[in-house]
């Protein structure tokens, strides 16, 4: 995968800058992988903590942990492909197995980028690389002017 590509001058910054930018961001911790602007797809590494565990009797992660970390990869490969945030629609997660308490290794791809809405696919691994869960995405592609930000 290339770090960089047509359209977007440098897909791992951009990248990195959306996985840092939110403040919520850094309780998650996201570490970025891998960018590839013209493919629309961004690979992501989640260090474990044992603030993720949903339950203290347990290693397991939460759901809602690895619903935030699909959520902000699927936007992060919107924003990387078109070079601007892309505000969440619509999300929705099959939690295929439990996801056990260890580093989560995340790959978003966009299946399409419009000028209204794009949708994303994310998978969600852990260390064994089997899937654990996976998500579907609708982000805004509209460019909002701030005066739209401050009104609506």
């Amino acid at each position: 995968m290339r770090a960089a590509s047509d359209g977007v001058p440098d897909a791992m910054a951009r990248l990195a800058h959306e996985l840092a930018h939110p403040p919520f961001h850094a309780f998650l911790g996201p570490v970025p992988v891998a960018a590839d602007a013209q493919a629309g797809v961004v690979e992501i590494r989640v260090p474990y903590r044992p603030e993720f565990r949903r339950a203290s009797d347990s290693d397991d992660i939460h759901g809602g942990v690895v619903a935030a970390v699909i959520d902000l990869a699927a936007h992060a490969a919107v924003a990387v492909q078109t070079g601007r945030m892309a505000p969440t629609v619509d999300l929705r997660i099959d939690y295929l197995r439990p996801v056990p308490g260890a580093e989560l290794y995340v790959t978003a791809r966009t299946l399409k980028v419009g000028r209204s809405i794009a949708r994303v696919d994310v998978e969600v691994r852990g260390a064994s690389r089997a899937c654990l869960a996976v998500g579907r995405g609708t982000f805004s592609t509209q460019q909002v002017s701030h005066s739209q930000e401050v009104a609506g």
